[in-house]
C-alpha cells in the first residue's frame, strides 16, 4: 500500500472491550463437568475472558456446534454413549458441519481407549489427554495454545473470505461507468466486508478554491443511511459537522484516517483521478485483520475510480466538442436515437443552421477570427434555452439545436444573432442558412435523420444567402430511388446492358457524313430504357461515372474501329468526357491505352467536354485537352452557351469546334432571342477560330438558318436519329454523302 493509504490512528482511539473466547465441553461425566466450570471460571486467556458451554451427549454436542459457529475450543470425551462417540462428532464437526476453526483437546478417563497415533494421523486435533493428567496449571497451558491457534485461524479464514469478496466486489466496481454509480457501490461492499450497516460518505475535492480564497472545498457525489439526502451537496451544507470535519481532515492531510467510531478512506488524486474522500460509520474499532482487508479493499477502489475517471475523460472526448466545449456530433447523434425512440418525439423538432460564407471569412481574417465567430454563436444559443434543449456542434460551423417545437423555431433562433443597434459589430454574424426537420415527420435512424437534415440544408443555401426550408418527407423517397438506381446501374454494367447508340453529323454544304458521336444508352431486364440525362448526373455526383466513362469510351472506340474496317475510316468517333474522368491524374495514359486495345487512330476520335468542365481548373484542362491535340485527336466544347464563360478563358482553350446547344436551335424561327444567342455563338467561333456545329437540328428551317449564319456542320433528328452499330452500317451505305 502507498503511504498516501496509510491509516493513521486518531489519539482518542481506545479498545476497552475484551474478546470472548467460548470453550464447550463435552462429556457425560457430570463430576468432570463440575470440576471442569470451577477452573474455569474467571480465568482469561489471551487477554479475553472463558465463556463456558456444557454438552452431555453426542446429540446435545452436535446440536450445539450446528448452531454456534464461534466456538474456539472443544473438550471433548472420547467414550459417551458409544465407545467412539467423541471421534465421530470430530468427524461430522468438520466434514458434515463445515467447521474447520475450531480446535478440539480429546480426553479419555481410561487411556488406551482410543489408539494416540491413529487419532492425531486421521482426525483434525490439537491435543490428546486423559483427565487425570489435565491439572489447572496444565488446563491453561491447553487453553492457551488452542485459543492462539484458533484465532489465527479465524483470522486466515476471515482473510480468505475477505479476500474472495474483494475479488468479486472488484469486478463490480470495474463495471461501473460514472462516479456516482461506482460510489455507491463502494459504500455497499466495504458494508458487507465489514459486516457494517451500509451508512457512509464519498465525496470529491472540487478543482477549485472558494471565492473567498479558502482551500476547496468537496462535492458529495453518494451517501448511504442517514447520510442519504446529502447527495449532490457540499460538505458545508451537511448537518453533520463532525462528519463534514472528519472528511475536510482527510483530504487535507491526504491520508486514511482510523477513529473511535468510524474510518476515513483516502484515495489520491494520482491512483483515482481526484482526491477523494470515503467516510465508513464503523460504530467500533476495526481490528487487525478487517484493517488489512480494508487497505487491499482501497487499492481496488483506486483502480475502480481511476477507471471511472478515464471513462468520464473519454466520454468528455467522444460527445465533447473540444473547441467550443458544447455536445458534439456524437452527443447529438446518441440524443435524437433516444428522442426518436420517445413518445415524446411528435412536438419534437431538429433545427440545423449553418453560418453563411464562414469558409470566406476565414481565409479573409484566419482561424483565430472563424474560432471567435464559432464561439459567439455557441454562447448565444447556450444563453437562449434552457437544459431542455441540445445544443450541439455538428462540424466546421454548422450547428444542431434539438428540442421542442414551441421553443425551437429557426426564425427566432437567426433572430438571436441580428442587432439593430449596432448592425456592423465586430463578430456578428449576419446571415444563416437553416432547416427545420419536424421528427413527427421522419421514420429511421439518428444518422439518416441527420443525413436528411443536412440534405434540406444544402437545398436552402443553394437558393442563397440566409435562406430556410423545411424537410420534406419525400426527400427520403427519392434518396431511396436514387440509391436502387445507383446499384441498378453497377448491375447493368457487370450484366452488359449499357451500349451506345450513334448519331451522325452532317457537312450541311456537301451533305456528307463527318462524324458520329457515341451516346450512353440502358436497357434495363424488362426491356425499359432509362433517360441518359437520369442515370448519368446520377454516376456524375457519385464518382461511378469513372468506370462507366471507362465503358463507354471502350465501346465507342470499339465501333469506331468497326466503321474503319468497312471503309468509314474517316467518319470521327465523338466521345463524351466527364470531369471526374479528364481530371484524373492518368487520363492521358489510360485514353492512349483505350486507342491501342482498339486499333484506332487518334485522328478519328473527336473528345467532347462540357463548357462546365472547360472552366474548371482551367491550367489542368487546358494541359490535358494540348496533349490531345498533339495526339491528333479532335477536341469539341458541348452546351456551349449554357455556361458561364468568360470569353478571354475561351480565346486561351485548346478546342477545335463549338457545339451550339439544341435548346437554342430549336426556338429558331420561333423566338427572336434565340435566334441571336445562335448568332452569337457562331461569331465567337469564328473570332477565336473555332469551327461550329449545331446540334438538335430537326427542321429545315433551322438547318438553312444556321448554314445561312456560318455554322457548316449540324446533327439532329432531320437526318438521323441515335441508332446501333449494325443499322448505323446500313444507313451509311444508302446515305448518299457517307463516302
Amino acid at each position: 500500500m502507498d503511504d498516501t493509504l496509510r491509516f493513521l490512528d486518531d489519539d482518542s482511539t481506545t479498545f476497552s472491550d475484551k474478546p470472548v473466547w467460548r470453550v464447550l465441553a463435552v462429556d457425560d461425566d457430570a463430576d468432570f463437568q463440575r470440576a471442569t466450570a470451577f477452573g474455569l471460571n474467571g480465568l482469561e486467556v489471551l487477554g479475553g475472558r472463558i465463556e463456558l458451554l456444557q454438552a452431555y451427549s453426542y446429540r446435545e454436542a452436535s446440536r450445539l456446534l450446528a448452531e454456534q459457529q464461534d466456538i474456539a475450543l472443544i473438550l471433548l470425551d472420547v467414550v459417551m454413549e458409544t465407545e467412539d462417540a467423541g471421534l465421530r462428532l470430530v468427524k461430522a464437526l468438520r466434514d458434515v458441519i463445515g467447521n474447520a476453526e475450531s480446535r478440539v483437546v480429546l480426553l479419555t478417563g481410561e487411556p488406551g481407549m482410543a489408539p494416540v497415533r491413529e487419532v492425531m494421523r486421521d482426525y483434525d486435533i490439537n491435543d490428546y489427554w486423559t483427565k487425570s493428567e489435565l491439572t489447572a496449571e496444565r488446563l491453561l497451558t491447553v487453553l492457551t495454545a488452542a485459543i492462539r491457534s484458533y484465532s489465527q485461524l479465524k483470522a486466515v479464514a476471515r482473510a480468505r473470505r475477505g479476500l474472495q469478496m474483494i475479488v468479486e466486489s472488484s469486478n463490480a466496481l470495474f463495471c461501473s461507468r460514472n462516479t456516482r454509480e461506482l460510489s455507491a457501490k463502494i459504500l455497499s461492499e466495504i458494508a458487507s466486508l465489514l459486516d457494517l450497516q451500509a451508512e457512509g460518505i464519498v465525496c470529491v475535492r472540487a478543482e477549485e478554491g472558494n471565492a473567498d480564497g479558502g482551500e476547496p472545498d468537496a462535492r458529495i457525489v453518494s451517501a448511504s443511511g442517514r447520510f442519504y439526502r446529502a447527495i449532490d451537496e457540499t460538505l458545508d451544507q451537511l448537518d453533520n459537522h463532525d462528519v463534514a470535519d472528519a472528511l475536510r481532515r482527510c483530504l487535507r492531510e491526504q491520508q486514511t484516517l482510523r477513529l473511535s467510531n468510524c474510518t476515513v478512506l483516502f484515495f489520491p488524486r494520482f491512483q483515482a483521478g481526484a482526491d477523494y474522500a470515503c467516510y465508513v460509520a464503523t460504530e467500533r474499532p476495526l481490528d487487525d485483520t478487517e484493517l488489512e482487508l480494508l487497505k487491499v479493499f482501497s487499492a481496488s477502489i483506486s483502480r475502480g475510480l481511476y477507471n471511472v475517471s478515464l471513462f468520464s475523460r473519454l466520454e468528455e472526448m467522444a460527445y465533447q466538442d473540444d473547441l467550443l466545449k458544447i455536445p458534439n456530433r456524437n452527443a447529438l447523434i446518441r440524443m435524437l436515437e433516444m428522442t426518436l425512440r420517445d413518445s415524446s418525439k411528435d412536438d419534437r423538432v431538429l433545427v440545423l443552421i449553418d453560418i453563411d460564407n464562414f469558409s470566406g471569412a476565414n481565409m479573409a481574417f484566419g482561424t483565430g477570427y472563424g474560432d471567435f465567430i464559432l464561439g459567439l454563436v455557441a454562447k448565444k444559443l447556450r444563453e437562449a434555452f434552457d437544459s431542455n434543449v441540445l445544443i450541439a456542434r455538428v462540424r466546421d460551423d454548422l450547428f444542431a439545436i434539438l428540442g421542442p417545437e414551441s421553443q425551437v423555431r429557426a426564425p427566432d433562433i437567426v433572430a438571436l444573432f441580428r442587432s439593430n443597434n449596432r448592425p456592423y459589430e465586430l463578430g456578428q454574424v449576419h446571415s444563416f442558412s437553416s432547416t427545420t426537420m419536424r421528427l413527427a415527420d421522419f421514420h429511421g435512424s439518428a444518422g439518416v435523420a441527420l443525413q436528411d437534415a443536412r440534405l434540406a440544408l444544402k437545398q436552402a443555401k443553394l437558393q442563397g444567402h440566409d435562406q430556410h426550408t423545411f424537410y420534406d418527407p419525400q426527400l427520403l423517397g427519392e434518396h431511396a430511388e436514387s440509391f436502387r438506381m445507383l446499384l441498378a446501374l453497377r448491375d447493368a454494367v457487370e450484366a452488359g446492358r449499357i451500349s451506345i447508340e450513334l448519331q451522325p453529323q452532317i457537312d450541311l454544304r456537301s451533305r456528307k457524313v463527318t462524324g458520329v458521336e457515341a451516346l450512353a444508352r440502358w436497357q434495363q431486364a424488362d426491356g425499359r430504357w432509362v433517360p441518359p440525362l437520369k442515370f448519368i448526373p446520377l454516376a456524375e455526383a457519385t464518382g461511378y461515372i469513372l468506370p462507366l466513362g471507362d465503358l463507354l469510351m471502350r465501346l465507342a472506340l470499339q465501333a469506331a474501329k468497326k466503321l474503319a474496317d468497312a471503309g468509314f475510316a474517316h467518319i470521327r468517333m465523338a466521345v463524351n468526357v466527364s470531369a471526374p474522368q479528364l481530371l484524373q491524374h492518368d487520363f492521358i495514359e489510360r485514353f492512349t491505352g483505350h486507342l491501342e486495345a482498339a486499333g484506332v487512330s487518334a485522328r478519328q476520335v473527336e473528345v467532347e467536354i462540357t463548357e462546365s468542365v472547360a472552366m474548371r481548373t482551367f491550367d489542368t484542362v487546358c494541359e490535358k485537352l494540348n496533349a490531345l491535340r498533339e495526339m491528333g485527336v479532335t477536341v469539341a466544347i458541348d452546351d456551349f452557351g449554357t455556361g458561364f464563360s468568360s470569353l478571354s478563358y475561351l480565346r486561351q482553350l485548346p478546342a477545335d469546334r463549338l457545339k451550339i446547344d439544341r435548346s437554342f436551335v430549336v426556338e429558331i424561327g420561333e423566338l427572336g432571342d434565340q435566334q441571336m444567342i445562335a448568332d452569337a455563338v457562331i461569331q465567337i467561333a469564328a473570332r477565336v477560330g473555332m469551327q461550329v456545329i449545331a446540334e438538335g437540328v430537326e427542321t429545315q428551317q433551322q438547318a438553312a438558318w444556321v448554314l445561312q449564319h456560318g455554322c457548316f456542320d449540324a446533327q439532329g433528328y432531320l437526318f438521323a436519329k441515335p441508332m446501333p452499330l449494325k443499322e448505323l452500317l446500313g444507313w451509311l451505305e444508302s446515305w448518299p454523302g457517307a463516302r
